[in-house]
């Protein structure tokens, strides 16, 4: 039986009620889960606010927050190296996706356009 995919987005929540790809994962405001069947349809959508938000070191305890939704994918905008090594070790494969508007993000997500995690060139091992 092929099993159904699920991918986390992290959302920041920009003026005018636009959600983009969070620049920075440990600020975030929520997460949006999709579930995608085999032939690429979402078949469930569910939001989850970010508890740490904010909070010093946040980013860091975010990969045992979402391991709890059964993610197989998280989508940022940046994630630090050590965030993303501790997503590795939960089996959740991460990809960044800067600057992009949430749903484009899942458009070419669902397309397999959107696969590359690249290092976080901000404040790597530094908490703001």
């Amino acid at each position: 039986m092929i099993m159904n995919h699920r991918v986390a987005i992290a959302i920041e929540e920009c003026s005018g009620n636009v959600d983009i790809v969070a620049r920075h994962l440990g600020r975030c405001t929520k997460f949006v889960v999709c579930e995608i069947n085999p032939d690429k349809e979402i078949v469930i959508k569910e939001t989850y606010f970010n508890p740490l938000s904010g909070h010093h070191g946040g980013q860091c305890q975010l990969p045992g927050y979402i391991k709890q939704f059964d993610v197989n994918t998280i989508i940022a905008g940046g994630i630090e190296s050590e965030a993303a090594a501790d997503f590795h070790q939960y089996g959740i494969a991460v990809i960044t996706a800067p600057g992009l508007k949430y749903e484009e993000a899942l458009k070419l997500f669902l397309a397999n356009k959107l696969t590359n995690y690249e290092k976080y060139a901000g404040h790597d091992n530094h908490h703001n």
